[in-house]
């Protein structure tokens, strides 16, 4: 039986919805929003902001834009949507595939962190010697992900199998458009047929989102399969 899933999930909202707070009217109008802004503009991308820290304590950063995905299972949703927001867009992962992006490589994040610790002597050296490659490097630092907190044993992170897809010139137009290029903020086009599975906060977040005009234009041709975070339990 295969470990991975042929899909990904895209989740959002933890900017307006904090963890553990109620749904109400005024966030599921929030999530409607973030849905169509998603679907006409397309997913957010923008640069990386998570520090990764090796041996001593030498730290790593990769600002380079990208978005991110899940391929943990829809049954197992509930404690990652209440992390990075109630609001899954779920796609084949063909579409990521398409689009360059790759599995994160998890590292671990302290004192053991060998991985980053070589990678920040490399990022001095090519800033000294050669900064026109630095943008090569960065792509690479791109796809890196913590496993835990730094040197707490618990890896929190590890079990997300997570993808992204990270800025690079080739794919804009195309697949990529500036939001605002002096930021570093993209968004990755999307078009209806892309979308497999959309997974909502609450029903009535659901019902909000069909009901909207905006949402209903893009989806013309049908929606994709649809459902409700609580009720990815019975998946």
């Amino acid at each position: 039986m295969a470990i991975h899933s042929k899909f990904v999930v895209h989740w959002t909202g933890n900017d307006f919805h904090k963890r553990n707070t109620a749904v109400t009217t005024c966030i599921r109008e929030q999530y409607v929003e973030r849905l169509r802004d998603d679907c006409v503009n397309g997913l957010f991308m923008k640069p990386g902001q998570e520090t990764i820290h090796g041996s001593n304590g030498t730290p790593l950063t990769a600002g380079i834009s990208r978005v991110c995905f899940t391929e943990v299972r829809l049954s197992q949703a509930e404690d990652h949507a209440r992390l990075y927001g109630m609001l899954g867009i779920g796609f084949h992962r063909d579409f990521v595939l398409s689009r360059e992006g790759n599995p994160v490589l998890y590292v671990q994040n302290g004192d053991k962190g060998v991985l980053i610790e070589n990678l920040v002597k490399v990022r001095e050296f090519l800033e000294a010697e050669d900064p026109a490659m630095l943008a090569n490097l960065e792509a690479v630092l791109g796809y890196l992900k913590n496993m835990s907190h730094q040197n707490v044993s618990d890896l929190e992170f590890y079990e997300e199998m997570e993808w992204r897809i990270v800025h690079l010139d080739r794919l804009m137009d195309e697949y990529i458009k500036a939001e605002d290029a002096s930021q570093n903020i993209y968004r990755l086009l999307v078009k209806p047929d892309d979308i497999k599975i959309i997974v909502f906060a609450d029903h009535e977040t659901k019902q909000m989102a069909v009901a909207d005009s905006d949402v209903r234009d893009f989806f013309n041709q049908g929606f994709p399969m649809m459902t409700t975070v609580k009720d990815c339990n019975n998946f």
